[in-house]
């Protein structure tokens, strides 16, 4: 792990070589896949391709550029509103769970950071919990709207599904700065579990946990915790009747929880015993102080 080294890519080779590392994830589907020409435009104005390497060898790219949260109807100033778009982040499957992903994360914080920009933003599949963990519990980033078919009904992803929650990483806000100083914990006490739970699930017969009733009353908590599958995929792929059942549960109720004024502001797992198969995986929602914003908006509610 020591030996893997990070570095911004700048030549047509280098961009070339991050091409062929997105189709370990998205195949030849070059409708997919940022070309290199794509790369090297966004490294030369502004946005940047960062990568990892193994010795000569690229491990793992990320890619980012500069975009603005405007509507383009209003005159709202771009500069208020600069951010960057994370839009693609891949590792070899080899090299996954050495903390690249999040190391390559970490570097494109500080370079928000260097370049004086509050905001980076991006999208994941709300039923993928390791990717859950890594945005929201290890980064510290924030969950603040669900996107229903973000890429269309009949969009063909790698995970089945268009739907996205979108995560946005105040990068210098003092939750953020605090929980990456001083990481929460991984595993809370399950004697003392600090939300309440507003899904209640139940397991069949392989294991699997299976969406059972809601408790509507944990909308009055200051911290709610809304369950998914531990490994979605693997159910999906045994019960695909079960995975589009939990689709349509985490829309729906996603969707509430935004709507009642809540934000998705960590992910926690918690195994009853070091050797049990019964994890259970949460989303903890917590209510919408405002402060996950851009500053100049802030000092405008004032």
């Amino acid at each position: 792990m020591s030996d893997i080294t990070i570095r911004l890519l700048t030549s047509v080779d280098e961009m070339q070589a991050a091409v062929e590392l997105q189709k370990v994830y998205w195949g030849e589907n070059m409708s997919a896949l940022v070309p290199n020409h794509m790369l090297l435009s966004i490294a030369n104005y502004g946005g940047h391709i960062h990568g990892a390497f193994d010795g000569d060898t690229m491990v793992g790219m990320l890619l980012g550029f500069l975009g603005a949260d405007i509507d383009p109807d209003s005159d709202d100033t771009a500069p208020q509103r600069m951010l960057i778009m994370s839009k693609r982040m891949v590792v070899l499957p080899d090299y996954r769970g050495q903390k690249i992903g999040e190391r390559l994360k970490l570097v494109q914080r500080d370079y928000a950071m260097r370049h004086g920009i509050e905001l980076v933003t991006w999208t994941f599949d709300p039923l993928l919990s390791r990717n859950a963990y890594l945005n929201l519990h290890k980064l510290a980033g924030t969950g603040q709207a669900y996107k229903a078919a973000y890429f269309g009904e009949s969009a063909n992803y790698p995970t089945l599904s268009g739907d996205r929650l979108v995560v946005n990483w105040w990068v210098n806000h003092p939750q953020t700065v605090s929980d990456l100083n001083f990481q929460r914990p991984s595993h809370p006490n399950t004697d003392h579990l600090d939300f309440v739970s507003y899904n209640r699930t139940l397991r069949n017969d392989d294991g699997f946990v299976v969406p059972d009733t809601l408790n509507t009353g944990a909308i009055q908590h200051p911290r709610i915790g809304f369950e998914i599958p531990s490994d979605f995929l693997k159910l999906e792929a045994q019960h695909e009747k079960l995975g589009q059942q939990w689709r349509d549960h985490v829309r729906e109720n996603m969707e509430k929880l935004f709507a009642s004024g809540y934000i998705a502001t960590d992910f926690t797992v918690i195994q009853p015993a070091p050797d049990s198969n019964q994890r259970h995986s949460y989303y903890i929602f917590t209510k919408d102080d405002n402060s996950y914003q851009f500053k100049a908006l802030q000092k405008d509610a004032n």
